[in-house]
């Protein structure tokens, strides 16, 4: 079994070429992601942060962000990562204020609906 992630490296400061870079270095980098960074499928990585962290010390002008989206509803993060050093954002959930309009509008169609109009 396993929590599977589908994940996305970019690079917002340096060579976009260092992906290619990392996969070679990196078995688990190789399988998760492409050479642009993107992903067609989720997976295991459990790892990715640590492994993003020490590729990270080897480059350490290169700002790296790597994005996750969990399997499980509301698991996405942003990991950004530069010379060893982090900041992970994790997604939130936000709901839109109640609009009373919205209710009564809802309220009305669905009586219209049910006598046929």
């Amino acid at each position: 079994m396993g929590y599977y992630t589908q994940y996305t490296l970019s690079i917002l400061e340096g060579d976009q070429e260092i992906i290619k870079k990392f996969r070679e270095e990196n078995q688990n980098a190789n399988y998760a992601i492409e050479d642009d960074g993107s992903s067609s499928d989720s997976c295991k990585w459990y790892d990715s942060d640590k492994e993003l962290i020490a590729f990270s010390l080897k480059n350490p002008k290169v700002l790296f962000l790597l994005e996750g989206i969990g399997e499980e509803n509301g698991d996405e993060w942003k990991l950004y990562v530069q010379d060893g050093h982090t900041q992970k954002c994790k997604g939130t959930m936000v709901f839109p204020e109640f609009d009373k309009a919205k209710l009564l509008a809802e309220i009305r169609d669905s009586k219209l609906k049910s006598i046929g109009i």
